[in-house]
């Protein structure tokens, strides 16, 4: 066979195991978003000068607290769901590793040590004889992937170690989110025990301007006892509040992954924040989110790749049902004598083909192509739904982050307001023209408008975090 027929055989033969391939092709499943996600704020509350911050950073730095950095930091590193996942995408990195290597011929070496004695009887009679075996082998084998099994595998399990990266990029997004959520809870219930120790100072000392006024006939026994009881009141206020923050800081602890000395070491920790909680900044909200976004959510990928998975495995299942063909070739050396293994006389081959081919599985193989088939529409179906999912989650966080934001600022002003209620219930008590009880009530709706505004804070910085983690921490603000 000369030169040019070969080629052409070679070419014809390639094109022939290009063309026979079962893997389906992939195609990305169709979207629906709008284009802008900040087209459905109803208040339009977000800022318009904002401008995106392209540099690389975590999305908890936008909150420039040291704190939670240094405690995000530590739970991303000691968390035992995220070392956990460590190990998960170990296997899987292996996995594809075997996956790759069937792409490529397998090589063995085998050597061999032997006496053998054979039978008189078999034919020719009589030739029986005892005889040693020296040999030294290499076997090369390979199959051909005419019909894409190799490929169809490979592509499955480099899928499903992205879908995996992806899962640990979700969870450490959730964990990052949580210790966040977390940490701005305890923050918070910092705040709330401070104006109730404040409360508490301050109703001691009118208590005892009212005794002293009382032992002077200047006031009744009934304002002395109001005031008692509204210390009392604030008083059980101020405990409660002190044990939410220590379930807070165990909750915290417990997350981040400290051990049992640094739980007890946070539990009996008072060391005062640098700024109060009503002074911590909370970064601006860009005025532009494009819905593409969602699209770089780690659970939308995985889902992806899940997806991409599932088509590889109808390609390796199709090509379950044609004939699989190896080619074997052994080189090496055999003698009868050790001294003579290395001659040239030695030297022994073979080359040869396999053929596996199904011939009767009571429709077994067909029935596995259905079922990679449904599998893959089930996981067209959670792709669908974690992309629906997303969206949801980002109107919600946009909306919480409106609501209180618009929230915030009537409370701002209803604080004010009552602050300059209590001053003049103050006054006009002092100068005779009310009731004690005119302050008390005074008193009681400034306390609960001070806490409620605390808990309108935490909530416009849990929106925040909402709105990074449900764009997948890809959302950067200016600070």
């Amino acid at each position: 066979m000369n030169t040019p027929t070969r080629l052409t055989l070679l070419a014809a033969t390639l094109a022939l195991i290009t063309g026979c391939s079962q893997l389906p092709s992939y195609q990305s499943p169709e979207v629906n978003l709008p284009d802008n996600l900040s087209e459905f704020s109803e208040l339009s509350l977000l800022s318009a000068d904002t401008q995106m911050d392209t540099s690389e950073q975590a999305w908890w730095e936008s909150f420039a607290d040291e704190r939670l950095s240094t405690l995000l930091n530590h739970a991303l590193i000691h968390n035992r769901d995220m070392a956990v996942l460590e190990q998960r995408l170990f296997q899987a990195r292996a996995a594809l590793t075997q996956g790759r290597a069937e792409r490529l011929p397998r090589v063995t070496g085998q050597a061999g040590i032997g006496r053998q004695q054979t039978s008189d009887n078999s034919f020719p009679q009589n030739q029986g004889s005892q005889f040693n075996s020296f040999t030294l082998d290499g076997l090369v084998s390979y199959e051909l992937d005419l019909w894409g099994r190799v490929r169809a595998n490979q592509q499955r399990l480099e899928a499903q170690y992205q879908a995996l990266e992806a899962d640990r990029q979700t969870a450490r997004l959730s964990l990052s989110a949580a210790v966040a959520h977390h940490y701005f809870n305890l923050r918070a219930l910092d705040e709330m025990v401070l104006i109730a120790q404040n409360t508490v100072v301050s109703r001691q000392e009118n208590l005892q301007l009212r005794q002293r006024k009382f032992e002077h006939g200047r006031l009744t026994p009934l304002a002395v006892q109001q005031a008692e009881v509204e210390l009392s009141r604030a008083e059980v206020e101020l405990i409660s509040l002190e044990q939410q923050r220590d379930n807070q800081r165990h909750a915290l602890s417990l997350l981040v992954g400290h051990t049992p000395v640094q739980q007890m070491h946070m539990a009996h920790s008072d060391t005062p924040h640098p700024k109060r909680y009503i002074d911590l900044p909370i970064p601006p909200l860009n005025s532009e989110i494009e819905s593409e976004r969602l699209l770089q959510r780690p659970d939308i990928q995985a889902a992806e790749q899940r997806l991409i998975a599932a088509n590889a495995e109808i390609g390796m299942a199709r090509a379950a049902l044609f004939p699989s063909i190896r080619l074997n070739a052994l080189l090496g050396l055999g003698s009868a004598e050790l001294n003579g293994l290395f001659d040239s006389d030695a030297l022994q081959w073979r080359v040869n083909a396999g053929l596996t081919a199904p011939i009767f599985n009571a429709s077994a193989l067909r029935a596995q192509v259905q079922i990679s088939e449904a599998e893959q529409q089930i996981k067209l179906l959670d792709y669908q739904h974690t992309l629906r999912q997303a969206f949801s989650e980002t109107l919600d966080a946009l909306s919480l982050h409106e609501r209180s934001t618009a929230q915030l600022a009537a409370q701002q002003r209803q604080l004010n307001a009552l602050r300059n209620t209590l001053d003049l219930a103050q006054k006009r008590f002092d100068a005779g023209y009310s009731s004690y009880l005119e302050v008390l009530d005074a008193q009681r709706a400034l306390f609960d408008a001070e806490i409620a505004m605390v808990h309108t804070q935490r909530n416009l910085r849990h929106a925040r975090i909402a709105i990074y983690k449900a764009l997948g921490g890809h959302e950067q603000t200016k600070i």
